[in-house]
């Protein structure tokens, strides 16, 4: 029993209380962020399944819609099992293509469309030395044709004949003139690609349409290109000297469709910054509590950065059903709103809770930013890892001032 007389101290001012040990606190931090990458490897591993699915399903669509195209021709030859051949003195092929998604679910392929016309001229006395009639072939995978309009041979119309790998009309010398013009239209559609073989002794090949993410390729690179949005336009010319017969490997001239980054891979590039977000966020939430000298528990600091890593679960879920913008914005929100909203409770103050969110909003802004220009992604990053440090440093040193 404390005597009567026995004076109890008051309790010591805060200022005299024991001091909270902030390394072992960074520590324990640093442990916690470990920790949360599991989370963080647990929503990259739900990503790269759902990716596999994606794939699977685009390779599906894509056998039933189509492959890579690929268009030879047109050449003459005496009969079909011919090995000798006749190219045209002049070739010229326009392919206009329109590239879409097809979707199954809540995956997606892109596929596309083109519309093929082909024209040029052959030398009649080269044909003549084949006979007095001739087999013009066009080389194409004849599944992969959804329109065909005639051959058209100096205003005849002649109906082509399809086999499963190509295209042929026989055509009767007699009575055609010197120079022998031949012209012809059909509709293709396919994806990934499409190719077309400079055939002729003069070749002139132009691909022009709408398309995302064009890139060309093959024997050489187009004279002239254009990309205007996503409208594209690409031109081939070549001149084969006598006696120079290109090979199955070599003529052809093209582009890729290529799909870009998708959204799964965006998905997965956005988490590869999620450590700095979280150490950067939980030093901001540290220098709040120094200054205002008013301990947070670590299961704060473990709360704020579950719902960093809820953040990539969000946006995973949203990019499947809306665009990858949409689908940041989206995320990022409800992540922002919830910290602010937790922070200005535990804090009691609005002035800091809207500084903490708006110190994460700037994060998710500059990490969206480097999601879109992939290409100084590192120069971006390095930059903004530059002006937080001497941000935290000056910051360091108004707390010791304090």
């Amino acid at each position: 029993m404390i005597p009567v007389n026995t004076i109890i101290p008051p309790p010591l001012p805060s200022e005299y209380r024991k001091p909270v040990s902030y390394g072992k606190k960074i520590f324990m931090m640093g442990l916690m962020c470990c920790v949360l990458m599991f989370g963080v490897l647990a929503i990259w591993l739900m990503s790269y399944s759902r990716e596999t699915s994606n794939k699977e399903v685009a390779v599906s669509i894509v056998n039933q819609w189509g492959k890579s195209v690929y268009i030879q021709g047109a050449t003459a030859k005496e009969n079909l099992d011919s090995a000798e051949w006749v190219r045209p003195q002049k070739f010229d092929c326009k392919a206009e293509v329109e590239t879409k998604s097809l979707h199954r679910s809540i995956y997606e392929a892109e596929v596309f469309t083109a519309n093929v016309n082909m024209s040029g001229t052959f030398d009649r006395d080269s044909l003549r030395a084949l006979g007095d009639t001739v087999v013009l072939e066009l080389g194409v995978i004849t599944k992969q044709i959804v329109k065909l309009n005639p051959l058209k041979i100096c205003e005849q119309e002649i109906l082509w004949h399809k086999s499963d790998y190509y295209l042929f009309a026989k055509v009767k010398l007699d009575e055609l003139p010197e120079t022998i013009e031949f012209s012809t239209y059909f509709e293709v559609r396919g994806s990934e690609a499409l190719f077309i073989k400079q055939i002729g002794e003069n070749s002139t090949v132009t691909i022009n349409g709408e398309a995302s993410n064009p890139s060309y390729n093959g024997y050489s690179l187009p004279i002239e290109r254009s990309l205007r949005g996503s409208r594209f336009s690409a031109k081939w010319e070549d001149s084969v000297p006598d006696g120079v017969i290109y090979t199955d490997e070599l003529g052809f001239v093209g582009t890729n469709f290529l799909v870009g980054v998708d959204r799964y891979q965006m998905v997965e590039r956005s988490m590869k910054y999620s450590f700095i977000i979280i150490i950067l966020t939980f030093i901001s939430v540290l220098f709040v509590e120094i200054m205002r000298k008013q301990p947070i528990p670590l299961l704060n600091y473990f709360l704020i950065g579950a719902a960093l890593i809820i953040f990539y679960s969000l946006l995973l879920s949203f990019v499947e059903l809306i665009p990858f913008g949409f689908s940041y914005l989206i995320a990022s929100a409800m992540t922002v709103v919830l910290i602010t909203g937790y922070m200005w409770k535990i804090l009691q103050s609005r002035k800091l809770g809207l500084s903490i969110g708006s110190v994460l909003s700037l994060m998710y802004l500059f990490c969206y930013i480097m999601l879109s220009i992939s290409t100084y992604a590192l120069l971006f990053g390095s930059v903004l890892l530059f002006f937080s440090l001497a941000a935290m440093m000056y910051a360091s040193l108004k707390i010791k001032n304090s």
